[in-house]
């Protein structure tokens, strides 16, 4: 009987080794702080493997980096603003969006200690003129940080040529230059108002998620943050895509339950950390802010919207319909 039992062990283990050999491994861009939270989470909590893939985190700071990354071919999923990715196809890369990251609008600004700066939240145009002629910090030129400033410049009846702009990498790096006054202000996202809020050493005047106005801007939440892959990788590896669709789905499922908190922040934690006073109350008070924007579906008229914005500030030249490059498995 022992025998027989230690054979059925060792059967189990060699199917479960077997099983782990055939998952696919899928590379997915994530960024320092809370980042690419619900994959975090699926590849934590065992939802890729039970999907047959191994999701492969990688911290890159910036949208445009990542789709850059994803073209070459270094990474599976890039994880960015759907502008990013409407940019990319204008070129001619052949890419679709297949699930949502965060569907609430991710940018916010802070400002440096000492700078009065009106609530944007209340008066959107009193905090773009107070800005003009400004030292704009922004993840990456190009990404999706800056060119949503440009539109709240336009929205003021400003122009982009009224302010700076530097780049400034990640939350963490843009806290550095905020703090050593190399930028006045940064266009940035999460954990970047929480540092603000647990330090005292800045001040969020605007949260995207929550601003009223513009209007132009409210509209595009429910599609801020998409992850992207390449058309290529969708005719080769259809089964992947609606894997990873899927992992997605019971990530949210988890992270939307209040009781699972304490892992979440626990899982959060072991991808990155800040090293900074009051970090891992930073880190909690950023993915507490940032769980309602944590779900899968993306809005449709959210991407038109953004289209529509793209194409008043002429970022883009003509017309683009954003559905063409929407996976139509997407949720």
């Amino acid at each position: 009987m022992r025998r027989i039992l230690i054979g059925a062990l060792v059967a189990t283990g060699l199917a479960a080794s077997a099983a782990n050999a055939e998952d696919i491994a899928v590379k997915l861009q994530d960024y320092p702080g809370i980042g690419n939270t619900l994959f975090r989470i699926a590849a934590a909590k065992g939802f890729c493997h039970d999907h047959g893939i191994k999701c492969e985190l990688q911290m890159i700071p910036s949208g445009p980096l990542g789709v850059q990354a994803l073209l070459a071919k270094s990474i599976d999923v890039a994880f960015a603003p759907p502008e990013v990715a409407i940019n990319a196809a204008i070129k001619g890369s052949a890419v679709k969006m297949v699930i949502s990251g965060a569907q609430q609008n991710v940018f916010e600004i802070v400002a440096r200690d000492g700078l009065n700066i009106p609530d944007g939240g209340k008066d959107y145009k009193a905090m773009m003129n107070a800005l003009k002629g400004k030292k704009i910090g922004v993840p990456a030129r190009g990404s999706g940080a800056e060119l949503q400033f440009q539109l709240l410049a336009e929205q003021a009846g400003l122009k982009p040529s009224d302010f700076t702009f530097v780049a400034v990498g990640s939350p963490n790096t843009s806290f550095g230059a905020l703090k050593s006054s190399q930028i006045d202000v940064s266009m940035t996202f999460e954990p970047s108002g929480s540092i603000c809020d647990v330090l005292k050493a800045c001040k969020t005047v605007y949260r995207g998620a929550y601003a009223p106005e513009p209007k132009d801007i409210a509209a595009t939440n429910g599609a801020s943050a998409v992850l992207i892959v390449n058309q290529a990788m969708l005719d080769k590896s259809p089964k992947v895509v609606d894997a990873l669709i899927a992992a997605g789905k019971d990530a949210e499922n988890f992270i939307q339950k209040p009781e699972n908190f304490p892992e979440a922040l626990k899982i959060a934690k072991a991808y990155f950390q800040f090293k900074m006073p009051k970090g891992d109350e930073v880190m909690e008070a950023s993915l507490k802010y940032a769980i309602p924007s944590y779900k899968v579906a993306i809005s449709r008229s959210a991407l038109k919207q953004i289209a529509a914005n793209m194409l008043a500030t002429k970022q883009i030249s003509a017309p683009f319909d954003p559905i063409k490059i929407l996976y139509d498995k997407a949720p």
